[in-house]
Order: C-alpha cells, then structure tokens, then sequence
C-alpha cells in the first residue's frame, strides 16, 4: 500500500504542477500611464501558454481601475514578457492607440461612442498628420 500512496502522490503532484505552468491564463506584465491624459492607464497582459507565439491583449483604465475598454488580444509575442517598457499608450484628441515599440501602432480605438464606428484606416490617417512617424503594424 505505501508503493501505491506514493505513485498516487507523485501523479497528483505532477499533474498540478503541469495544470498551473500551463494554465493558458492571462498574467498581467503591468500598467504603464497614457501619454496625453491625466487619468488612463493600460493594462498589458500575456497569456500564460507553452507556445511559439502567446497572444498579448490590454485593458484599458481610469485611475480608479475601472474598466474602459475590455481585455482585447492586439498582437503576439515570444518569449514571455518581462516588462511593459516597449508598450507607448497614448491619446490624441479621443482617439487611443498603443504603439509596440514606438512608432508602430498595433491598437487603435476612438474613445468617443458617437465615432466608434470609424475605421482603423480613418483613425490612423488622423493620427498621422498629427504624428507623420507613426507606422501601422501592417505595413512592416
């Protein structure tokens, strides 16, 4: 009986160990400050999965973390993040984008519910004549 309780307890204690390495969850990387207003933060978090490629998603907040825009998937990265240093939220007259790295714009959202509807390609013109650098993340 005490062969069986230990195999028991290595299978059990392998098996958790697998279930939380691979837990395919998103981790939070951190929270880095929108440039252009005094109140908005990012939230950027990568999924938690042994893969080539883990998607990475941000949440847009106030300063009193309420949520903005929901946990939205806006590329792919490898490996596991470390840190949010190469993330540049910014906000330019209602129109939120985060850059990875800057100047390339992989999100782009108009925070305004009356102009939600209009096209990445819209809000990505009117950002380029305020900032002629910027670059879609299509065109790389």
């Amino acid at each position: 009986m005490g062969k069986v309780s230990f195999v028991r307890s290595v299978f059990i204690m392998l098996a958790c160990s697998l279930t939380s390495c691979f837990s395919n969850q998103y981790e939070e990387i951190g929270k880095k400050k929108v440039e252009g207003s005094t109140n908005l933060y990012v939230k950027i978090y990568q999924k938690d999965q042994f893969e080539h490629l883990t998607p990475v998603a941000f949440e847009l907040i106030n300063k009193k973390d309420s949520i903005l825009i929901h946990r939205r998937y806006f590329t792919g990265e490898t490996p596991m993040l470390q840190n949010v240093e190469d993330f540049y939220p910014f906000l330019y007259d209602s129109i939120f984008y985060i850059c990875y790295p800057y100047p390339v714009v992989y999100a782009i959202q108009h925070l305004d519910t009356s102009k939600s509807d209009f096209s990445r390609d819209t809000l990505f013109k009117k950002l380029k004549k305020y900032d002629d650098k910027l670059i879609g993340a299509e065109e790389q």
